[in-house]
């Protein structure tokens, strides 16, 4: 599971390392962009556009049926209930694309969330690192720092949650790290210091089913040291999109949506 779960994040970062180190939410934009298109070539393949354009034009009709006849309470009644059985046709009609959609936007939405969720720390900055793990960890781990990042406090235990803590301050730009060592084992943890807003992945975990969902970003921890995850609590992300201050997922919808509308015609889909 370990190697999957590495070859899933060697891969994002092949796409999206080049597109960041030349701006910093670069990649955000054009995956948004390329998903957009991704929608469309989905719903061309799964999806029937003379159902789903019959199917709007009914639920219009009778809207408009609705607003002509209001003062009849028996043909709005009957308008409606057509409305309502055109409205279920549509939706049928979108089940198939909107399933072979679920998966693999849902591993884009968690690589997303896990590159642009959280904003790298400013020098001066002082997070809270949370590591999580067995008994063996919480007696004996102790938390290391590299010279551009000095720890504080800690750690402090919550043995019910299998918890530790520590604050740390950073120091210096660039990529730093904390090491959590255990019994001899190491469990490496990157941490982002930068002067400008850019993403920095806030947690790394062991291989799962579930970590290429909730740590998605940097490699799974191996070996026997006890611990299941390490997380700093970077701040968010806010991204400057059209004059706001806002997260990656406004960004995400707003151009994905303008790309998929933009194009549809073109290949022939409708929604």
């Amino acid at each position: 599971m370990n190697a999957a779960h590495d070859l899933f994040v060697r891969v994002f970062d092949l796409l999206l390392g080049p597109l960041d180190r030349w701006a910093p939410t670069a990649g955000l934009w054009v995956v948004s962009a390329l998903s957009g298109i991704a929608v469309l070539f989905v719903f061309r393949w799964t999806s029937t556009p003379a159902a789903i354009r019959a199917a709007r034009r009914a639920a219009q009709a009778e809207l408009l049926a609705v607003r002509l006849y209001r003062d009849d309470p028996r043909v709005v009644l009957r308008a409606q209930a057509r409305f309502l059985a055109a409205l279920g046709r549509y939706l049928g009609q979108m089940l198939i694309p909107f399933a072979a959609l679920l998966l693999p936007f849902a591993l884009i939405f968690a690589q997303l969330d896990a590159r642009y969720g959280s904003r790298a720390l400013k020098p001066g900055e002082r997070p809270v690192v949370n590591a999580f793990g067995t008994a063996g960890m919480l007696a004996s781990a102790r938390l290391q720092s590299a010279d551009g990042v000095v720890i504080e406090s800690g750690p402090v235990r919550i043995a019910e949650r299998g918890e530790m803590s520590w604050r740390i301050a950073a120091k210096a730009p660039g990529r730093q790290w904390i090491t959590l060592v255990v019994a001899g084992h190491r469990v490496d943890k990157e941490v982002v210091v930068a002067t400008a807003a850019r993403g920095a992945p806030a947690r790394r975990m062991r291989a799962s089913a579930w970590s290429c969902f909730l740590a998605p970003a940097e490699a799974a921890i191996d070996g026997p040291s006890g611990v299941r995850s390490i997380e700093i609590l970077y701040p968010p992300l806010e991204i400057d999109f059209l004059g706001w201050k806002t997260g990656w997922i406004a960004v995400f919808l707003v151009v994905s949506s303008a790309v998929a509308l933009a194009l549809r015609r073109r290949m022939g889909v409708e929604f």
